[in-house]
């Protein structure tokens, strides 16, 4: 089990420096500005990594489709939230951006932590060679940047108690029960309710089958990445808020109407 490999010390480490500076940079420009420019940079790069898994998409029934490209990962969440958050003002939007900051601090926490569990060192090899790989790597480094700027750009104001948490829960309970199902019948390792890829891990899992059988153990295990999920994604939100108030000084935007200039 390798946390970091050399590939993502060389790649990721210089990568997440300077998608901090452009939001730092971003952050000092833009401060002045209105909620809806404020968003431009966002907006950007949220259709454009919903284009780049438009492509992953087509590529994939070309080659005739994997089933692991199903839009079923923890990370293909952003294909739908990043949009929603940049392009939804309903009545919503403050339930739409609490699970979006929520999803994006968690993949931050884990790149940090534990990139080769997100993608390979093999994948930064391939980077220029393999469309997949290429889609992984830019994929997951975009939310990074994108995590910053909500940070910098101040597009989520967190208002705490029921407003933030309870929509969290709910669309967290909801994908689990939809992956974790969606695992089993296609005996495809969606966000590991399948199977776990942390190694040592995956190996109490196989124990357990001898004494408790697969059945039990399965659904043993589909709770247990359940509970782990959703203490993570709380947590990596708390984290937010924390950065939220600890960055206050430096980047203290004001909220202003979405349709004002």
């Amino acid at each position: 089990m390798q946390l970091w490999t050399d590939m993502h010390i060389k790649t990721l480490l210089p990568s997440i420096l300077i998608m901090a500076v452009v939001a730092l940079i971003l952050g000092k420009c833009l401060a002045k500005r209105s909620a809806r420019i404020r968003m431009l940079p966002f907006q950007v790069l949220a259709v454009f990594l919903f284009i780049l898994e438009i492509f992953k998409q087509l590529i994939s029934f070309s080659q005739g489709y994997d089933l692991y490209h199903i839009p079923l990962h923890f990370c293909s969440l952003f294909v739908f939230m990043l949009p929603l958050m940049s392009f939804y003002h309903g009545k919503y939007k403050n339930g739409v951006r609490a699970i979006t900051v929520g999803l994006c601090a968690a993949v931050f926490i884990l790149m940090c932590a534990y990139p080769d569990l997100i993608y390979s060192g093999i994948d930064v090899e391939q980077y220029f060679q393999n469309f997949f790989s290429f889609h992984t790597v830019t994929f997951h480094n975009v939310i990074i940047l994108e995590f910053f700027l909500i940070i910098t750009l101040r597009l989520f104001e967190p208002q705490g108690g029921k407003k933030d948490v309870e929509p969290l829960l709910l669309f967290m309970l909801c994908y689990c029960v939809i992956a974790a199902v969606s695992a089993q019948l296609l005996e495809t390792n969606f966000n590991n309710f399948y199977q776990c890829n942390v190694p040592p891990l995956e190996s109490v899992r196989q124990s357990l089958i001898g004494p408790l059988g697969v059945t039990l153990t399965q659904v043993l295990y589909v709770l247990v990445v359940t509970a782990v999920d959703l203490l993570f994604v709380f947590g990596a939100y708390w984290l937010y808020r924390l950065l939220y108030k600890l960055t206050l000084p430096i980047f203290p935007c004001e909220s202003t109407p979405d349709h004002k200039i």
